[in-house]
């Protein structure tokens, strides 16, 4: 019971980093808030007592750490203290690109995204879905008062939507394919604040919808290999679990593709093809590689002997939660052509 108080407290302590960091009016209380969300998070990683959870809360602590080091290093350089530095080896522009450098390795993106899915592979799907949802919110909030349309911010992007559909082609763990899933989705964020300062916030409450989703089917059914979903015999979890990986692949008309859509039109109108295609790509890859999965549970053959013991009934939340990946795209498109 005490240690559920104290995950209780710390997880209170996480969010109010969180919220400091996005309420500041300063670059030092944003970082004062980024490492009380830090401290906050890391005893959530150690609070089971096994190896890898204490390797991976090592492995975030130190790469965090390492990266508040350069945030505060950076902003520092850009104060009338170190005005003198600045003048003479500084520019703002490199002032920008240290500080984007260091939100991208708190973000997890590309090129330091190697990070994140060793980490998620040593955590349970519960601190999975923070360090997936919550734990972008602070960095991202800071990059969109960056300026955007920098080259540093591009080649973020690019790097990070071809990493991220490239590296989960040969991952056989669910936890990893869903960390390279969240590194190829920070591009399409990171893309939409180049034109809006809320598409991203839309896209990112439709990516944690959806990885909430995936992710409570594979806790109610302790999964955490692809063999695992191969050898379920309720098919209707499979389903779901389908319903969900391709809805957030962006595939239409699941939920998912819409705020792809929608980046995709700002793209456009912005004459930004190249970018578009590198985007489309990666997501093609992603596709095909959550294809791969649906394909195999749906044609592959179980037997189902008399004394293996079934899964439990479907859920309530279960059947909600896909049915707003299956429909959500219809009802939104319903509403749009209402307004």
């Amino acid at each position: 019971m005490m240690i559920s108080y104290t995950n209780n407290l710390f997880f209170l302590v996480m969010l109010l980093g969180s919220f400091i960091t996005m309420s500041s009016s300063s670059w030092f209380m944003a970082w004062i808030g980024m490492e009380i969300n830090l401290m906050g998070f890391i005893p959530l990683i150690s609070s089971h007592s096994n190896k890898r959870c204490s390797e991976a809360s090592m492995k975030y602590f130190f790469i965090q750490s390492i990266a508040s080091s350069i945030f505060l290093f950076s902003f520092l350089l850009s104060s009338s203290f170190f005005s003198i530095i600045q003048s003479i080896s500084m520019t703002p522009w490199m002032t920008s690109s240290i500080m984007l450098l260091s939100l991208s390795v708190k973000l997890g993106a590309s090129p330091f995204h190697m990070c994140l899915p060793t980490v998620s592979e040593g955590l349970s799907w519960f601190n999975c879905f923070i360090l997936m949802t919550w734990q972008k919110i602070a960095p991202l909030s800071m990059i969109s008062l960056i300026n955007q349309k920098s080259f540093m911010i591009l080649m973020i992007i690019y790097m990070s939507a071809i990493s991220g559909s490239i590296g989960g082609l040969n991952q056989t763990s669910l936890r990893k394919i869903m960390a390279f899933s969240s590194i190829s989705h920070m591009a399409w964020i990171l893309a939409s604040m180049l034109f809006s300062k809320t598409l991203w916030i839309l896209y990112l409450l439709i990516y944690s919808i959806l990885i909430f989703s995936i992710i409570y089917n594979f806790l109610f059914l302790n999964m955490f290999h692809i063999n695992q979903i191969f050898t379920n015999q309720n098919k209707n979890f499979n389903m779901f679990i389908i319903t969900n990986f391709l809805s957030l692949g962006g595939l239409p008309p699941f939920f998912g593709f819409l705020p792809k859509w929608l980046i995709i039109t700002q793209l456009i109108q912005n004459n930004m093809m190249f970018m578009i295609s590198i985007l489309i790509l990666s997501t093609l890859i992603n596709l095909y590689f959550y294809t791969r999965i649906s394909y195999s549970s749906i044609l592959m053959y179980n037997n189902n002997n008399k004394w293996m013991k079934m899964k439990k009934s479907v859920p309530l939340t279960h059947s909600i939660m896909s049915m707003i990946s299956l429909f959500g795209l219809i009802l939104m498109s319903i509403s749009f052509s209402m307004l």
